[in-house]
């Protein structure tokens, strides 16, 4: 057994131990060290990318969360953020770097710049006919026009590959 200690007081005169490595423990130590802070950022990368089949399962599980969900937004918004949001309230995937780009058609293309994977979203919006808030006493609210703020429930659908 090495008469070696296993910490030695540093030579940058900090006051601080570290490993001693002509002792078998400490280099062993080093190299365990060194070993567990490898796994945990790889661990680390993999947590903060998207893989297909995380992108698969966040956009069936935002579908079927905009299903039938109430929102106060215009017919003619950028619905792309309630998509996003949809997939981020899924739990599913890192919940960042989702890309939604919409189509000619109406539709969402929705992708990662880590998969090469893209999936077409179409929300639609139907007037809901009981709204959370009503302005007292007014019986008959008017329809909204196209540019009008209103209370909608949402309805989507989702396929693979790029929206038209």
């Amino acid at each position: 057994m090495s008469e070696e200690p296993v910490f030695v007081p540093s030579r940058w005169g900090t006051g601080r131990y570290v490993y001693n490595h002509r002792s078998p423990v400490g280099l062993a130590l080093i190299a365990l060290t060194s070993l567990v802070a490898l796994g945990v950022l790889i661990g680390m990368q993999a947590e903060s990318t998207w893989s297909e089949s995380e992108l698969r399962d966040a956009v069936r599980e935002g579908v079927q969360g905009l299903e039938g969900k109430r929102h106060y937004t215009s017919l003619e918004s950028d619905h792309g953020l309630l998509i996003t949001e949809a997939m981020r309230e899924s739990g599913i995937g890192p919940g960042h770097g989702v890309d939604t780009r919409q189509g000619d058609g109406g539709g969402y293309t929705v992708s990662t710049e880590d998969t090469d994977g893209e999936y077409c979203v179409r929300v639609t919006f139907t007037l809901d006919d009981q709204p959370p808030v009503v302005l007292p006493g007014a019986e008959d609210r008017p329809p909204p026009g196209p540019g009008m703020l209103a209370f909608y429930l949402s309805h989507a659908t989702a396929s693979k590959g790029r929206c038209p």
